[in-house]
């Protein structure tokens, strides 16, 4: 259930890899439950965005057919991607979707600012989210850096045809250097850790779980 309020005009854009393949650097540690804890972070990550009053609309893109019906069961949209090419490749694909249903609006409807948000935000409430999402608004291009200050966990465009998502690796510094204004809002410690070792569940642990990944976390290793 989408909880936008009269005011929410944000489109975010959910990439999620398969969940037999994502977090692949818990694996030594989670074992036979890392498919468990991909799926629960990415319904956690889900849930605080649909509970975000800015957000109109919600779109996960992904190859996975059970993330599809997840998405659909929340009150998400889903798009297909006919194969894995990667959290760029997916937000790319995202973001054409909104333009293009803008575009069927006809001209002078406004076109709604997009978010790409990680989906492996555990932590995320959804009041993190509004507050990087209203120091963006002004903003053409914005990004949030992660908790470990070179990469990325949310980047904004007013305009989803200038999103340019330069996610993996140094993105920070990348989105940067192709103008996206960079959020210094300090308080939003859930938005800023995506989760890709065990040290980062115990640091989201500590900032409280979502239900779904606390419920996996309980039969986890400590």
């Amino acid at each position: 259930m989408m909880s936008g309020s009269p005011g929410s005009r944000w489109t975010v854009l959910l990439p999620v890899k398969p969940f037999a393949l994502g977090k692949s650097r818990l694996g030594s540690w989670a074992g036979a439950a890392r498919r468990d804890i991909a799926r629960a972070i990415f319904l956690d990550t889900m849930d605080a965005i649909l509970h975000t009053p800015e957000v109109c609309r919600l779109i996960v893109v992904t190859a996975d057919p059970e993330a599809h019906a997840l998405a659909a069961g929340a009150g998400a949209e889903g798009i297909h991607e006919a194969s894995v090419g990667g959290l760029n490749a997916a937000a790319r694909l995202g973001a054409a979707a909104a333009a293009a249903a803008a575009a069927g609006h006809g001209a002078g409807v406004r076109t709604d600012p997009v978010a790409v948000v990680a989906a492996d935000l555990p932590a995320l409430k959804p009041r993190e989210l509004a507050s990087v999402l209203a120091e963006a608004g002004p903003h053409p291009r914005a990004v949030l850096a992660d908790h470990r200050g070179h990469g990325s966990t949310v980047l904004t465009a007013q305009d989803p045809s200038f999103l340019l998502p330069g996610f993996e690796g140094a993105s920070r510094a990348r989105h940067a250097a192709n103008g996206a204004y960079e959020i210094a809002h300090s308080g939003v410690p859930g938005a800023r850790l995506d989760v890709d070792v065990p040290g980062d569940l115990a640091l989201a642990a500590a900032l409280g779980l979502g239900t779904h990944t606390a419920a996996v976390q309980a039969n986890l290793p400590q």
